[in-house]
């Protein structure tokens, strides 16, 4: 939740509307578990990383996709991405029924990854320790959560530190501002959808290293990739607000299956506290839309006294003078 949550949060910084995610972890976790599988005899202190950068790298490349296409041939983000989604969803169908990763003697799922790919868990699987009145080793939590939490640091110091933060900031501000400000809009989209798309891919690389160890065909209707789009509108796109929401995202869906056998009330619930929640984040939009509607706009008041900085980016904004050619 939290790696995906990024790569839809850092679009969003740019101007661009990455409904890419789910797709875009679906191609990592295929390449993690490739690399996995084909390599299994390598050590783990090789095999892991290799995992890890090579989820990362084919999430970038299919990010990179609608990447290119919006910069050089202006093709909607959102169309692209979401064809894209059901491309990786078929690829994977293709893979582990009746394809080159079907496991033998398996229906519907790929061999396992090498022992050396998996992430270590936090809790012993020896049953030797006693949590909630459950042993350890029902608890599935993982050192993916650490790769997680830097991803967040690393989402944040890029965002706010750096040169390239700041022109992905400038270009979903205004791409007119900034191709004046001598920022390529197009480079900065590429490059922005192919970070975007690392972070998914990592997402797909640890859900396949820490959790399942290959595919199956629950990969057919996962939708971490889409429930992460919530993530980011409820943390209002800072690396705080995603792990925040997404701890709660995955508390809904942990405790979901939980509720529904130990309470006896449907998990549907988890959908609709998620809808309700996304509808109070839309409400936020309300009072914009009522000071629209006729009737109802307010007495215009004086402006406030501009300052330096605004009219330098007043006059940056404006389109140069016209030049008058001589006789």
């Amino acid at each position: 939740m939290i790696t995906a949550g990024i790569a839809v949060a850092l679009p969003f910084r740019a101007g661009l509307f990455n409904i890419g995610a789910e797709g875009q972890l679906l191609a990592g976790s295929v390449a993690a578990t490739v690399i996995g599988i084909k390599l299994s005899d390598w050590p783990a202190p090789v095999l892991l990383p290799a995992v890890l950068i090579g989820g990362m790298l084919a999430g970038s490349l299919w990010a990179g996709i609608a990447g290119v296409l919006k910069a050089l041939v202006g093709a909607h983000e959102v169309v692209t991405t979401i064809m894209l989604n059901y491309v990786a969803q078929w690829l994977i169908r293709f893979l582990i029924i009746g394809g080159p990763l079907q496991a033998r003697g398996g229906f519907s799922a790929s061999s396992p990854v090498g022992v050396g790919a998996r992430l270590p868990t936090l809790l012993p699987s020896d049953n030797s320790l006693i949590l909630f009145g459950l042993p350890a080793s029902v608890y599935r939590v993982h050192t993916g959560i650490f790769i997680a939490l830097l991803a967040a640091v690393v989402f944040a110091f890029l965002l706010w530190r750096t040169t390239l933060g700041y022109e992905i900031r400038a270009v979903g501000q205004s791409q007119r501002a900034a191709r004046y400000a001598g920022v390529s809009v197009r480079r900065t989209i590429i490059v922005t959808m192919l970070i975007a798309g690392a972070f998914s891919g990592l997402a797909g690389a640890i859900q396949i290293a820490g959790v399942d160890h290959g595919l199956t065909d629950k990969y057919f209707s996962d939708t971490t990739g889409f429930d992460a789009i919530a993530v980011a509108l409820l943390g209002l796109g800072s690396a705080v607000g995603i792990v925040l929401a997404s701890v709660l995202f995955g508390a809904l869906h942990a405790g979901g299956a939980v509720m529904q056998s130990d309470a006896g009330i449907s998990s549907s619930l988890v959908g609709v506290l998620q809808a309700l929640i996304l509808f109070s984040i839309a409400a936020n939009f309300l009072s914009a839309i009522w000071r629209q509607l006729p009737g109802t706009r307010s007495t215009p008041h004086a402006p406030p006294p501009e300052t330096p900085a605004a009219g330098l980016m007043t006059e940056a904004a404006a389109p140069p003078p016209e030049i008058p050619s001589s006789a």
